[in-house]
């Protein structure tokens, strides 16, 4: 069987679609996975074939504008700077290859975002899988439910619900999509949109694919859904010398982790390992740009660029983060509880339905404080925090385990 997988956004976005794609290439299907080019050095390394959607340039812009985290106005970022330069070439090289001569079909999975393969789907003979990477990729009106930072009070009706998405829609998305979409659309023969972009014809009538367990988050007010778990991508080992000597120095420590597409977070670092050293612990801080890291490396603490998460979690305490999908479900494998400082886009979602499964606390990324950090740390740590955590990791391990093989067999079914 022939696949394309298309996925744009941080590495957190990519690694559940690559280990599907590396699934799938090992099962002996013909694969390439399109993306920005700042991934093409990783998607070859796991022997998956690669096509550069977008440029570098693309990917350096979007995550060094000061918007970018801002829960407003960051998706406007990303969109302009990152998904609307993918659209066109998405179609192109989806195009050529739904006309490849051999007698095969291709099935294509993509990200919400990938909207150049959406499009696809209106224009060629493909079938057209949508991957969720998040339970917030899935428009709902059930709680909970997040505009941005806010989440909507529990008491309000499902039908205010409806409207305050139709508003998001016509003040905010909608407009944002006008010029790279739906203008795009019409000059290409296709009637407009009828209802809203994201919550009716984002999704693929040919299906979609939760990539996250249904007891994480399962929603009636969903379309069609198969729900398959976290399909976790483990990064080669083993941990560097200098981290493994720090690990066997001492008690386990906190890792504090702000995500791979974050470039400004040497105060929220900073903040985060006062909190930690106050409260009698030690720390791990990984970031890619250690140039915005303060000078913090001591006997309690550790500053790390890449480092192997089900290596490193399953000795930590505890792990401090954004709220980004695949952090949450690393985390949760590992059974160590969460502090989780969402900032945009799905965090806040992904970190309210964490606090519900008794896995953690948060509080948003700019709102924490040193005091109120300690707090957190000393809530999360708590025994029966901590014994849930274990239980769900065990489950975790017992019935999760195979979620890139279930998505790969439905895949197959479906294509």
């Amino acid at each position: 069987m022939r696949f394309a997988v298309v996925t744009l956004g941080s590495l957190g976005d990519v690694l559940p679609f690559l280990a599907i794609a590396k699934e799938l290439v090992r099962r002996g299907h013909d694969v390439e996975l399109l993306s920005n080019p700042r991934f093409e050095a990783l998607v070859r390394q796991h022997g998956v074939r690669f096509y550069p959607i977008g440029s570098e340039r693309d990917a350096d812009r979007t995550e060094a504008h000061p918007d970018l985290w801002h829960p407003v106005r960051g998706l406007g970022v990303l969109w302009r700077h990152l998904v609307a330069p993918a659209l066109k070439p998405s179609l192109a090289r989806i195009e050529a290859l739904s006309r490849a001569e051999d007698g095969r079909g291709l099935t294509v999975l993509a990200s919400p975002l990938a909207l150049g393969a959406r499009v696809a789907r209106e224009l060629l003979p493909i079938r057209l899988v949508t991957g969720y990477t998040a339970p917030m990729t899935l428009r709902s009106t059930s709680d909970p439910m997040f505009v941005g930072a806010w989440r909507v009070p529990e008491r309000v009706p499902r039908f205010a619900r409806h409207a305050i998405w139709q508003l998001v829609d016509k003040l905010k998305l909608h407009p944002m999509l006008r010029a790279s979409l739906l203008d795009w659309r019409c000059s290409l023969g296709l009637a407009p949109i009828e209802g809203s972009v994201f919550g009716r014809w984002m999704p693929s009538p040919d299906g979609g694919l939760a990539l996250f367990p249904s007891w994480f988050a399962s929603d009636d007010d969903w379309p069609a859904v198969h729900a398959c778990g976290f399909p976790l991508l483990d990064e080669p080992g083993p941990l560097s010398s200098e981290l493994t000597a720090f690990l066997d120095a001492g008690p386990a420590p906190v890792v504090v982790y702000p995500g791979s597409g974050s470039r400004h977070t040497s105060g929220l670092l900073a903040r985060a390992l006062d909190a930690i050293t106050a409260s009698g612990s030690r720390a791990v801080l990984l970031s890619r740009h250690v140039d915005q890291t303060p000078e913090i490396q001591t006997r309690a603490a550790i500053v790390q660029t890449e480092v192997p998460f089900h290596l490193l979690l399953p000795q930590a305490a505890l792990l401090v983060h954004h709220g980004g999908i695949g952090s949450c479900a690393q985390a949760i494998r590992a059974g160590i509880p969460q502090v989780i400082l969402p900032a945009a886009y799905d965090q806040f979602d992904n970190a309210a339905r964490t606090v519900l499964l008794g896995l953690g606390v948060m509080e948003a990324a700019t709102e924490f404080s040193v005091e109120s950090m300690k707090i957190m740390l000393e809530n999360a740590l708590r025994p029966e925090g901590k014994r849930r955590a274990a239980e769900l990791g065990e489950t975790f391990t017992q019935r999760d385990v195979k979620a890139t093989s279930l998505a790969a067999n439905w895949l197959e079914c479906a294509g």
